[in-house]
C-alpha cells in the first residue's frame, strides 16, 4: 500500500474517532472508526511508518483532550500551560491508538510485542490488551489517582448516549463496553482483510457482529419505561460576569430563590475557580444555612453539604491525583485504600465525587457499597472547546448504569444533567439555561456489577496472561526470532541482522 493511502486511512480513523467523542457525540462511528487504521497497519511494510500512522490519528484527537491544559494551568502560567496542554492531549490521543500500532497484525511485519501469534488472533488480541490495560490503570489504588483520567480517554465514553449498549456495563462495568467496541472494530478489519486475501467471508467476523446485535437487542428490550422519582433536584449552573466571590454568591443566591418554584429538596451549586492565581471564588454553600433551613433543602457546592437542620458536613476528596502520596508518610493503609461514605439525608444517602474520581469505577462502587443511593459529580475545570462536560457526563452515565442509581453532573454554565439508573438523561423541567431541574428516586435496586464487581475484567486479565504465555511458548519453539530494529525474521544464533546490521 502506498504511504499516501496509509496516511489517509489513519487520518480517516482519527476524524471518525474525533466525531464519535463528545461534544460531537456521533457514537455509531466508534464501531468502525479504527477499521481504516487497522487496515493501514496491516498493509504497512515499514516499522517506522506504522508508528507515524498512529501519530497522525492521535493528532485528530487533540481537540477532545485539550482540557488537560487545565491541569497544567494549576501550576504554570497560561503561556506555558497551553503548549503543554497540547502536548498532553497528543500523548493521550497516542495512548488511544497505541495498541493498534504496537500489536496490530501486519501482512509482512511481525507485531512488536506478540510477534509469534497467528493472524487469526487479531480479532481478540487488541480488545484483550486494551481492556486489560485500562482495568489495571484504573484499579491499582495508588496508580489510579493519576491514571484514573484514563476513564475520560476510554473509547467507552463514546457510547454515553447509547442506553442499549450502556446496559452491558451493569454486568461488566465500563470495561465490557471498551472490549466490545474494540472487538467489533477488530472483527470488521479482519473480515475485510480476510476477504481481500482469500475471497471468503470470515466466520469469526460474522460471529462477532452477531454477538454485537444480540447485546444491543438485549440491552434495548431490558430498559423499562421512564418513571418519575419522588425527590426534586435542582442544579444552578450560571456563568457569572465577574469571577469574584461576592458576585458569584449573589448570583447563585438570586437564582436559588427563583428556582424555589420547582420545589427543590436537593440543590446543587456548580463550582467556580479563578486561575492565575488559583482561587476558589464560590459559590460557598456553607454561608447559606438560613436559606437551607427556611426552605427545607439540602444544599451543596461539591465541597460541603448544608442540612436543613443547620448542620454542615464536608467532603474530603480521596481518589484524586492531588492526594497521590496520602498514606505513605507516615504509612496509613486507610488513606491508600480510603473508605468513602455518603451523607445521610431524609431520602437516603447522597454521595459526592469530583471529576477525576468519577472517571473510575472504584469510588462510586465504594459509595454504593456503603449505602449511597444518589451520586452527584462536579468539577472546577474549564470546559475548553466543549468536550469536557460530555466526557464527565459519560462518567456519570456509566456510574448510574453500573450501580443502578440516579446520578447527576453539576457543572459550570452548561452540561449539567441528571441521569436515571439506565443511563437516560432525565428531561429538564426548567426552561432556562441557568437552572436544571428533575425528579430522582432513592432505590435499593442493584446491578450484577454493583453486587459482584469486576468478574469480567478478571477474566480478561486471565486471557491476557494466557496470551503472554502462549506467545512465549511459540517463541521457544520457533527456529527464528525477529530483529529488534527492522523486525526481519532471523535464524536463532545470528548475532547481527543481515538486513539492517543491528546487533542482536
Amino acid at each position: 500500500m502506498r504511504a499516501r493511502i496509509s496516511y489517509l486511512l489513519a487520518l480517516l480513523s482519527g476524524v471518525l474517532l474525533l466525531l464519535s467523542y463528545p461534544p460531537f457525540n456521533l457514537e455509531f462511528l466508534a464501531w468502525f472508526a479504527f477499521v481504516p487504521f487497522l487496515i493501514a497497519v496491516y498493509y504497512e511494510t515499514e516499522a517506522k511508518r506504522r508508528g507515524r500512522l498512529g501519530q497522525v490519528a492521535a493528532i485528530c484527537l487533540i481537540p477532545i483532550f485539550i482540557w488537560l491544559y487545565n491541569e497544567a494551568d494549576v501550576f504554570l502560567p497560561s503561556l506555558v500551560a497551553w503548549p503543554l496542554g497540547v502536548i498532553l492531549a497528543f500523548v493521550v490521543g497516542a495512548y488511544v491508538t497505541e495498541s493498534v500500532t504496537e500489536n496490530g497484525a501486519s501482512k509482512q511485519l511481525p507485531r512488536k510485542n506478540f510477534s509469534y501469534l497467528p493472524l487469526g488472533w487479531q480479532i481478540f488480541l487488541i480488545p484483550i490488551l486494551v481492556t486489560a490495560g485500562e482495568f489495571l490503570l484504573m484499579n491499582i489504588p495508588v496508580v489510579m489517582k493519576v491514571f484514573g483520567a484514563v476513564g475520560f480517554v476510554s473509547v467507552s465514553r463514546t457510547q454515553w448516549l447509547n442506553p442499549p449498549i450502556l446496559q452491558l456495563a451493569s454486568f461488566t462495568g465500563m470495561y465490557g463496553v471498551t472490549f466490545l467496541i474494540w472487538l467489533v472494530n477488530s472483527a470488521l478489519a479482519y473480515g475485510i482483510v480476510h476477504y481481500k486475501e482469500t475471497k471468503r467471508i470470515s466466520k469469526q467476523a460474522i460471529g462477532v457482529l452477531l454477538v454485537f446485535v444480540i447485546i444491543f437487542v438485549c440491552g434495548w428490550i431490558s430498559i423499562p419505561e421512564v418513571s418519575a422519582g419522588d425527590t426534586n433536584v435542582v442544579i444552578i449552573q450560571a456563568k457569572p460576569s465577574v469571577l469574584e466571590t461576592q458576585h458569584v454568591n449573589e448570583l447563585y443566591a438570586d437564582l436559588s430563590e427563583y428556582s424555589l418554584k420547582y420545589e427543590p429538596e436537593i440543590m446543587l451549586w456548580s463550582m467556580w475557580t479563578k486561575y492565575e492565581p488559583m482561587e476558589m471564588v464560590g459559590p460557598d454553600a456553607a454561608q447559606y444555612i438560613d436559606f437551607s433551613r427556611e426552605h427545607d433543602v439540602y444544599l451543596t457546592n461539591g465541597g460541603s453539604i448544608v442540612f436543613p437542620n443547620g448542620n454542615i458536613e464536608n467532603y474530603n476528596t480521596s481518589y484524586h491525583f492531588m492526594n497521590l502520596f496520602d498514606g505513605f508518610v507516615p504509612f496509613d493503609l486507610s488513606k491508600i485504600l480510603p473508605d468513602i461514605q455518603g451523607f445521610d439525608t431524609r431520602f437516603g444517602k447522597v454521595g459526592l465525587l469530583l471529576c477525576m474520581e468519577s472517571s473510575a469505577t472504584i469510588p462510586a462502587r465504594q459509595l454504593v457499597k456503603n449505602g449511597t443511593q444518589f451520586i452527584a459529580v462536579t468539577s472546577s475545570d474549564r470546559p475548553v472547546i466543549g468536550a469536557f462536560p460530555g466526557l464527565i457526563g459519560g462518567n456519570v452515565a456509566f456510574r448510574a448504569v453500573e450501580n443502578r442509581i440516579y446520578t447527576a453532573l453539576f457543572f459550570k454554565d452548561s452540561g449539567s444533567i441528571i441521569v436515571d439508573p439506565y443511563g437516560r438523561i432525565i428531561d429538564d423541567i426548567a426552561p432556562g439555561e441557568e437552572i436544571v431541574a428533575g425528579k430522582i428516586a432513592f432505590t435499593n435496586e442493584r446491578s450484577f456489577y454493583s453486587k459482584y464487581g469486576d468478574i469480567f475484567s478478571f477474566i480478561i486479565l486471565a486471557l491476557y496472561a494466557a496470551v503472554i504465555g502462549y506467545n512465549l511458548y511459540l517463541k521457544r519453539r520457533s527456529p527464528y526470532f525477529f530483529c529488534k530494529k527492522c523486525r526481519t525474521q532471523i535464524e536463532k544464533g545470528t548475532k547481527v541482522c543481515p538486513e539492517c546490521g543491528k546487533k542482536q
